[in-house]
């Protein structure tokens, strides 16, 4: 027998050999276990990167849209804002047209106008002066202020028209009126008191208190002609009418006949 120490020693390295047999026999299994853990653990950790950017991407591709998509709506209403633009732009456009337009044919006919009330107040005046003479201060009066109107270049043109319209209707209305005055008037060279007698804008009749004769004022010479029947009683009966001392009824009074009108000068033709 072997003694105790060696035993003791023998025994330690068989047990040192044993381990390190077991050491090498399981070390192979355990360095393929340690790689494909660690492949695993790599692969895991590639994973999760690969996640984090696929998160990463998918919250920036949502904001792209979300941007794409408002710059969309954007575009949009700035499209709709030009549209409703360009259409505002084009109505002004047509309505500065119009006005424009209207403008132009407000000064032509402004300027058509002009000429046409300053033949219209030509006729007024003819007809006060070459007409028969009645109520001259009243009239020439009239005459001046519509003069004054029309050249004054701060009254517009429709109070110009309306003041020589007006003037042109009280002048037409004596064509339609009668009357009869007292007036003291000249007849061969002496004074005398006569009643005038105007019969609208056809005669103008002078006879004195008396009726012993008549006289008509001639437009063509500008004098007064003595008429050869007279008819005195007729017209101191007109005259009663006119100033309403008598009821109205039909006179006969020596206004001429129609071709004496017509004999008279295209002046005062014009006037009457």
């Amino acid at each position: 027998m072997l003694p105790l120490r060696t035993a003791t020693v023998l025994l330690c390295l068989i047990l040192t050999c044993a381990g390190t047999t077991v050491t090498a026999a399981e070390s192979p299994e355990d360095s393929g276990v340690q790689a494909g853990f660690s492949k695993v653990e790599a692969a895991a950790r590639k994973a999760g990167a690969a996640g984090t950017r696929a998160e990463k991407w998918a919250r920036e591709r949502e904001a792209l849209l979300n941007e794409a998509r408002q710059l969309l709506f954007d575009t949009e209403a700035t499209h709709f804002a030009a549209t409703r633009q360009e259409a505002y732009i084009a109505r002004e456009e047509a309505d500065i047209r119009e006005l424009s337009d209207r403008l132009t044919e407000a000064l032509a006919t402004r300027s058509g106008l002009e000429s046409v009330m300053e033949a219209l107040y030509a006729d007024l005046a003819r007809a006060v002066e070459t007409g028969l003479p009645f109520a001259m201060d009243e009239r020439q009066t009239r005459l001046a202020l519509v003069r004054r109107t029309l050249d004054d270049p701060d009254i517009a043109p429709g109070d110009k028209l309306g003041s020589l319209l007006e003037a042109l209707r009280i002048e037409a209305g004596y064509g339609l009126s009668i009357e009869a005055e007292d007036a003291i008037m000249s007849v061969n060279d002496t004074p005398t008191a006569l009643t005038l007698l105007r019969v609208g804008g056809l005669a103008l009749l002078r006879l004195p208190a008396s009726g012993v004769w008549v006289e008509r004022y001639n437009p063509a010479t500008h004098h007064w002609d003595r008429l050869d029947d007279p008819g005195s009683r007729e017209l101191i009966k007109t005259v009663q009418i006119t100033r309403k001392r008598r009821i109205a009824e039909l006179v006969t009074l020596p206004v001429g006949s129609l071709k004496q009108l017509k004999s008279a000068t295209p002046a005062s033709s014009e006037a009457q």
